[in-house]
């Protein structure tokens, strides 16, 4: 019994941690508006729409009957799926300025832990510009919204199942709790982006945003145990990036991501280049290094007003020694839409598109 509760005590630790984490991508220009609300509407056009799905190996130790680790690696499978929609709006106090809305939405589940973090936001952005033919915009952006945790207990088993130790890879009948586990909190997200065309084929992007914005705090409720409690950490994200054109056909775009939260930080630096195959088609290449973790390769296409990106991470870190090297995989889709009659928002066109 008294291995029962200590086993339960283990997962309702690690439940609270994996409460206080942020998801992380590496395709991040694939969710703008996730990494900060100032990008909604932070592009040409009337309507854009745009997923991406994140599929993702973890590892955990499996338990021997004497209660020592056995070094066996058991994976579990993280699927995290993203949709947005921002569109733009001639509104603003100032000629040159406009305001966009959007709606963005994300589902985190955890395979083997049946742990799921669905989110829900509403978007809005204003676009000062600093000048009369927008070279500098200055962006202010929030999101307000819920998000809902919820543990299906079904896959959630007695000491002897989660020590696999029945016959023939059998459950356990007699599971640790028996009525599902669900909470929810609303959130506050802001943040501020500053757009600045520093040549006639270049521009600079700067990003600040604050995630849970406002203290924040839930409570998961559940019949059989006592209720768990779980405060949100904020959450800071940064960003740069610089495009420019090296030749005719040919453009780069170095960026840098920054996020931190409970004392936790993650840094990743990326190159990207697109090379132009003609007037509609662009090819899209790029490496990656997130600091202390995995290397990542970035592939996709731009065809006209559709983007397509690839991105996958390569472990570098002592998890290496549990995934065989095998991380994240993404996959990311955009699509922009112009109403008949154009927005008169002035493009900053970069010859090929990234």
């Amino acid at each position: 019994m008294r291995k029962i509760l200590f086993i339960c005590c283990i997962c309702l630790m690690s439940i609270g941690n994996t409460f206080g984490q942020d998801e992380h991508f590496t395709r991040y220009d694939f969710t703008p508006t996730f990494f900060n609300p100032a990008n909604t509407g932070n592009f040409y056009g009337s309507y854009r729409i745009g997923i991406l799905y994140r599929e993702q190996a973890r590892t955990w130790f499996k338990a021997d009957p004497q209660g020592s680790i056995d070094e066996t690696p058991i994976s579990t499978t993280y699927t995290t799926p993203t949709l947005f929609i921002d569109a733009n709006f001639g509104l603003g106090f100032s000629k040159g300025d406009w305001t966009s809305f959007g709606l963005t939405m994300l589902s985190d589940k955890a395979g083997d832990g049946s742990l799921s973090n669905s989110s829900y936001m509403l978007n809005a952005a204003y676009h000062w510009s600093l000048d009369k033919k927008r070279k500098n915009v200055l962006t202010f952006g929030a999101q307000y919204g819920q998000n809902s945790i919820s543990i299906d207990d079904s896959r959630l088993t007695t000491e002897a199942g989660f020590l696999g130790l029945l016959a023939n890879g059998s459950k356990d009948p007699l599971k640790i709790v028996g009525d599902e586990f669900s909470g929810g909190y609303s959130d506050v997200n802001a943040g501020a982006t500053l757009v600045s065309q520093v040549g006639k084929t270049s521009k600079i992007e700067i990003g600040l945003a604050v995630g849970h914005l406002l203290p924040s705090s839930f409570t998961i409720t559940n019949d059989s145990l006592a209720n768990i409690e779980s405060n949100i950490d904020q959450r800071i994200n940064a960003h740069a990036k610089y495009r420019f054109l090296v030749s005719d056909g040919l453009a780069l775009e170095p960026a840098i991501y920054y996020s931190t939260t409970a004392g936790a930080s993650n840094i990743q630096a990326q190159i990207n280049s697109a090379f132009r195959l003609n007037e509609k088609t662009a090819l899209t290449m790029g490496l990656g290094y997130r600091i202390g973790d995995a290397a990542q390769i970035l592939l996709g296409m731009n065809y006209d007003l559709w983007k397509v990106g690839i991105g996958y991470d390569m472990t570098l870190s002592n998890a290496n020694d549990a995934n065989s090297g095998v991380g994240g995989y993404e996959l990311g889709i955009t699509r922009i839409i112009f109403r008949n009659k154009k927005p008169k928002i002035d493009p900053v066109l970069l010859c090929p598109r990234l």
